[in-house]
């Protein structure tokens, strides 16, 4: 997984994830415990990577230029159904606009992929 790239970030900021996303990627983890890459169907060109500490989606299309990344999840004695707080990274400046899409995205894959789908 990259942690830099040759192109700076438009803006860092503090944010959150929805609870029941993380849980499906928590689970999948401790499942497979391994990194996970997928195209984002209806976002296209758009594919996320998926590691235990970061997610990177990418723009396919630029060479797999990252467009949002999400890190610094804080987990420490959270229950369950909580969002959680991490840090999100724009590297584009039509970030804001497929944010939510690709967390719903997430969701979607990690439930079939769960299911065996």
């Amino acid at each position: 997984m990259h942690t830099t790239w040759s192109i700076p970030p438009l803006e860092s900021y503090a944010h959150q994830v929805p609870g029941k996303t993380y849980n499906l990627w928590r689970r999948y983890w401790r499942k497979h415990h391994q990194s996970l890459m997928f195209e984002l169907a209806h976002i296209a060109p758009m594919a996320l990577e998926m590691e235990e500490r970061q997610w990177v989606c990418y723009d396919v299309s630029l060479n797999y230029t990252p467009v949002i990344v999400w890190s610094q999840f804080q987990t420490d004695s959270r229950p369950l159904h909580l969002p959680v707080p991490c840090v999100v990274t724009h590297y584009h400046m039509g970030a804001s606009a497929i944010r939510n899409r690709v967390l719903e995205a997430i969701e979607t894959e990690m439930e079939n992929r769960l299911a065996g789908v």
